[in-house]
């Protein structure tokens, strides 16, 4: 019997161009990765593209995830928000603006990623 393998098929993969773009917050999930547990906030640009970002789970001061939450709140988070953590859900809906930056993975593709979050 003879066994045929082939290469992974190479998917197109969509990027947005370099930039600052509108966007809504439109989902908030949860699951785990190469990296560990990770939340994903996937924005919607205004013409319905999508682009993810994602963090961990860790809400500090200085980490990702509160780099995510206060450039769409507009604010620095408080103590108590730092302390008793936030309902990510609450904040699907909220429009801001996301700068994407598209860089080349360790697999050679290249990927829209959301860099930074600022309040619309």
């Amino acid at each position: 019997m003879v066994t045929v393998v082939k290469p992974k098929s190479k998917a197109k993969n969509i990027t947005i161009g370099d930039g600052s773009y509108s966007a809504t917050l439109s989902n908030v999930t949860q699951f785990n990765n190469a990296y560990g547990q990770r939340v994903g906030f996937e924005f919607t640009l205004g013409d319905g593209r999508k682009v993810m970002r994602s963090t961990n789970t860790v809400l500090t001061p200085k980490s990702k995830l509160a780099e995510v939450v206060t450039g769409l709140k507009g604010k620095p988070l408080s103590n108590t928000q730092l302390d008793r953590g936030i309902d990510l859900e609450k904040l699907i809906g909220t429009e801001c603006m996301v700068l994407v930056v598209n860089s080349a993975g360790k697999n050679g593709i290249t990927y829209s990623n959301v860099e930074r979050i600022f309040q619309a």
